[in-house]
């Protein structure tokens, strides 16, 4: 891991999730943590080898590659953790995470992994949308960037963006095809609000900062109509939620093999159906003791 500068005092390290670390002299706010100890450990020598120390974490949200290595560091330096409403709830209890994957029933061991379930991790402030905080001097601004998760948020530091999992690259998508979301229409939203905002540079999670945004969220947004389109082409007739998954999963010549990764597109799917109901597109029928989806 290399600390990779942005713009004065503002860095971050490239990652699997990328981390951002904005300095003030020696002290240092992380973005988000990594996966696991062994990223958190990671970070830690990095930051040494610069002569830098953590004072806080702000978690963009609370999936596990974002807040995993918060309890190592927490641990190590005694730092503080910032992040938003709900996600504060995940942070602390991961445990909830594959608890509503699992429909809020006692989720099965496979999955109660590091990939969903992070290790638990004290969150010290919880921060508010569009607010104004002042952390080790340096004074940072919370954005609105649901969708992706339930109340996920973006940093904002000297005209710099850092924007979670609100954005993918296009070699993300051409992997993984689906992107998780749990709210469509507000994924619109913050895909819509970052295409229209002029920061000197966004800091995706999953991808190498850049300047034009544009470039992420139009094909985002593309991808996100497909998906409606699809569903509402496979409703030719009254469809179980398992029918449109396979069919959805089908198009896409996606083929899961792991427990994990069905209840991902589980989950994908009926944010999918439900931003379709709530536009009058879609409905639901119960027959027989089985619940089907019907087109309008």
């Amino acid at each position: 891991m290399e600390l990779q500068q942005l713009k004065d005092n503002i860095y971050y390290i490239p990652n699997r999730t990328n981390i951002g670390v904005i300095r003030n002299d020696e002290k240092v706010i992380l973005i988000d943590s990594g996966i696991d100890d062994d990223t958190g450990r990671k970070i830690l020598r990095t930051l040494q080898k610069n002569d830098l120390y953590p004072v806080a974490i702000i978690n963009t949200h609370s999936h596990a590659d974002h807040i995993g290595g918060n309890s190592y560091i927490q641990k190590k330096t005694g730092c503080k953790i910032y992040t938003s409403p709900i996600e504060d709830s995940i942070t602390m209890c991961p445990y909830l995470e594959p608890l509503y994957l699992f429909s809020g029933a006692t989720p099965i061991a496979d999955l109660q992994n590091k990939f969903l379930m992070a290790k638990p991790s004290k969150v010290d402030y919880t921060v508010k949308n569009n607010q104004k905080i002042t952390v080790a001097g340096i004074e940072i601004t919370v954005i609105p960037l649901p969708g992706h998760s339930p109340n996920q948020i973006g940093i904002v530091v000297d005209d710099i963006c850092f924007c979670a999992d609100a954005v993918l690259e296009k070699e993300v998508f051409a992997k993984h095809k689906i992107p998780f979301n749990i709210d469509i229409a507000k994924q619109r939203v913050t895909l819509q609000l970052l295409s229209e905002s002029s920061y000197s540079y966004f800091v995706p999670s999953h991808a190498a900062p850049l300047k034009d945004i544009s470039q992420l969220t139009n094909p985002y947004l593309e991808v996100l109509d497909e998906i409606d389109n699809i569903i509402l082409q496979v409703l030719t007739g009254e469809k179980t939620t398992e029918e449109i998954i396979k069919k959805l999963l089908d198009n896409y010549n996606v083929t899961i093999t792991r427990t994990g990764q069905y209840y991902l597109f589980k989950t994908i799917t009926m944010a999918h159906l439900s931003s379709l109901s709530e536009g009058g597109k879609v409905t639901v029928i119960i027959k027989d003791n089985i619940l089907y989806w019907k087109r309008i």
